[in-house]
């Protein structure tokens, strides 16, 4: 198991140009299929398009990389994902051939991966110290990676790109959506770039299923 804790950038021209297809936050949606854009049911218009993010084939041992889209539905709180290939999208939605749309960026940052925290790792260089038992050391193991969820602020880092093994960071408690199920992003409010509707101070957490055809997102709050 491990972390993988992210920041969000302003990308430059070349940047944005360079992640096109690839994960990012704003500007508009990179589409592997025909356009499958979201429509928000209480304005009858198009959902804003917040960002999409790659998953690659080897990460889960599909045909092919799959791209997971997500979009806001107003400030309901509500969020509607799209996975392509396969057109997957979020039960109840419905949606439009609308290659291009309203954004929540209009422009586009990157995602960039501060620090992999990889649990087996800090295990090993856990230093002994004489006489403390396995449940001791386990606890110690815990506090290690409790500290290790921290900024040099000491607040908990929340955001995350997901990966094979990555776990999430839990507001406020597990709620995987079911066995197998892997994190896409996790998303904390107070950090990203533009406003979003997850309660208060929420998190919000994006996954993918075992057989990379759906995606689910919600959010915990204080």
């Amino acid at each position: 198991m491990r972390y993988r804790f992210t920041s969000y950038h302003p990308a430059s021209d070349a940047e944005a140009a360079a992640v096109t297809g690839g994960t990012r936050l704003g500007g508009q949606p990179h589409w592997l299929e025909e356009p499958q854009w979201p429509v928000d049911p209480y304005e009858n218009e198009l959902a804003p398009f917040m960002g999409q993010f790659r998953v690659p084939a080897a990460d889960g041992g599909w045909n092919g990389d799959r791209m997971v889209y997500l979009f806001a539905i107003g400030f309901s709180g509500e969020h509607a994902t799209v996975v392509q290939p396969g057109g997957q999208v979020t039960e109840s939605f419905e949606t439009r051939a609308a290659a291009t749309g309203p954004t929540d960026l209009d422009r586009v940052h990157v995602l960039r991966v501060e620090e992999e925290v990889d649990f087996s790792r800090v295990e090993r260089e856990l230093e002994p110290v004489e006489g403390e038992d396995e449940d001791d050391r386990e606890e110690r193991l815990e506090e290690l990676l409790d500290r290790r969820q921290q900024d040099a602020e000491g607040s908990i880092r929340m955001d995350q790109l997901g990966g094979p093994d990555v776990v999430p960071v839990w507001l406020q408690g597990d709620y995987l959506p079911g066995e197998g199920w892997r994190l896409v992003a996790q998303l904390d409010s107070c950090r990203l770039p533009f406003d979003v509707n997850f309660g208060d101070s929420g998190v919000g957490y994006l996954f993918l299923s075992p057989d990379g055809e759906n995606a689910e997102f919600f959010f915990q709050s204080c």
